[in-house]
C-alpha cells in the first residue's frame, strides 16, 4: 500500500461512529491527514468517540484542531449537510447505513431513505464539491437481496456506479463484505449474553451458513480498495472464512466452557439460509494486483460460474471451518 495515499488529504467518513467507522477513523489518525470530518447522527456514538480518542483534558473544538478530527452531527438524508460536509474533501468513505435485517423489515422506508435517498445526496454533493474518491460500503446481502435491508444497499450501489459513468472528477466504487464479526449487533454479542444469562443460545437453522471477515481485516480491505480503484468498480472480499452459524455457537460456548443448550428458532423476515457475494448474473474476476479482492463484471444473462468461484462466493458450497478452527480465530483475533 502507497503509505502516502492519504497524507495531507481531507477524509469524510459517513457512519464514522459505527463499529467500522470508527476503526477507520482511529486507523486515518495514523495516516498523517490534513484532516477527518465523521458524520453521525449519533450523539451518544460521537461522544463515545471523541472521549476515545481525544483524553486530554481541553475543550472539544482545542482536543478536534490538536488531532486534526472534526466531529459533524447530522444525517446523510438532509442534503445541506451533506454538501456542508463534503466541501474540500478529497476522500470520502460512505459507512453510515441501517443495516439490521429485522429492523429495515419492519421501517421499509425508513431504510430507504437512509440507504438509497441518503447516498444519492452524497452522491450528488461529492459531484458538486468535486470530491476525487468515493468508496461506498456495501454487502453480500445486496446480491440477490431477499430483505429489505439488501434491496436498499443494492440500489445504492447501482446509484454509485451510475454516478461514475457521468463526467466528473469524482470516482466512484463499492466494496462488498459478508458479516463483520463484533460490528454492532453482531450474533456473537447475542450469544455471549445468552450465555452469561444461562438461556439457550439461539440458532436459525443447522446448515445456515456466513461469510464472516473481523474489523481489522475489513478496514485492511477498504484502505486496499483505495489503493486499486479506478471508479465503477464493485470490489468484492474473497478470502473471508465461512461457516455455520451453529458451529460458531458451539465454538463460543466451547471457549467459555459452558454447556448452555442450542435451540434452533428459525429464519427471521427477510433472512437467507446461505448468503453470495455476487448474484448468478453478475461475473466475479479476480484482480490482477491484489489476492483479497475480486471485482464484479455485469452480465445480462445468468452465469455459470465455476465450482471453484462458487467456494469463494456462495457460502452453500464454501469450504466451512469446523468448531474447532472457529475457535483458533476468536483467540487469535481476541475478539472477546
Amino acid at each position: 500500500m502507497k503509505n502516502n495515499f492519504f497524507l495531507n488529504k481531507k477524509i469524510l467518513v459517513t457512519g464514522g461512529s459505527g463499529s467500522i467507522g470508527s476503526v477507520i477513523v482511529k486507523t486515518l489518525m495514523k495516516k498523517k491527514c490534513k484532516v477527518i470530518r465523521v458524520l453521525s447522527n449519533d450523539e451518544n456514538g460521537i461522544y463515545e468517540l471523541s472521549e476515545e480518542i481525544t483524553s486530554i483534558n481541553k475543550k472539544l473544538k482545542l482536543k478536534m484542531e490538536d488531532n486534526k478530527i472534526r466531529f459533524l452531527l447530522g444525517d446523510i438524508r438532509d442534503y445541506k449537510r451533506c454538501l456542508l460536509a463534503t466541501q474540500d474533501v478529497d476522500i470520502i468513505v460512505h459507512a453510515a447505513a441501517i443495516k439490521h435485517v429485522p429492523i429495515c423489515e419492519y421501517n421499509k422506508e425508513e431504510a430507504y431513505k437512509t440507504n438509497v435517498l441518503g447516498t444519492k445526496n452524497l452522491i450528488k454533493s461529492s459531484i458538486k464539491n468535486k470530491v476525487k474518491f468515493f468508496l461506498f460500503i456495501s454487502t453480500d446481502k445486496a446480491a440477490e437481496p431477499t430483505s429489505s435491508m439488501g434491496k436498499s444497499k443494492l440500489q445504492a450501489e447501482k446509484l454509485i456506479i451510475k454516478a461514475n459513468k457521468n463526467k466528473n472528477n469524482t470516482k466512484f466504487s463499492v466494496i462488498r463484505f459478508g458479516n463483520i464479526l463484533l460490528s454492532r449487533g453482531s450474533v456473537v454479542y447475542k450469544f455471549l449474553k445468552q450465555i452469561k444469562d444461562k438461556e439457550s443460545i439461539t440458532v436459525t437453522g443447522k446448515s445456515v451458513s456466513r461469510f464472516f471477515i473481523s474489523i481489522k481485516k475489513a478496514v485492511e480491505r477498504i484502505f486496499e480498495a483505495f489503493q486499486l480503484m479506478q471508479g465503477g468498480e464493485v470490489f468484492v472480499v474473497i478470502n473471508m472464512s465461512s461457516f455455520k452459524i451453529i458451529d460458531l455457537a458451539k465454538a463460543i460456548r466451547s471457549i467459555l466452557g459452558k454447556k448452555n443448550r442450542i435451540k434452533i428458532i428459525g429464519l427471521r423476515e427477510g433472512e437467507k439460509k446461505y448468503e453470495k457475494l455476487v448474484s448468478d448474473y453478475e461475473n466475479i474476476q479476480p484482480h490482477p494486483t491484489s489476492n483479497s479482492l475480486g471485482f464484479i463484471k455485469n452480465k445480462k444473462n445468468k452465469l455459470n460460474n465455476s465450482q471453484l468461484q462458487k467456494q469463494l462466493i456462495d457460502s452453500r458450497f464454501a469450504r466451512h471451518l469446523n468448531t474447532e478452527h472457529i475457535k483458533r480465530i476468536i483467540l487469535k483475533e481476541k475478539l472477546f
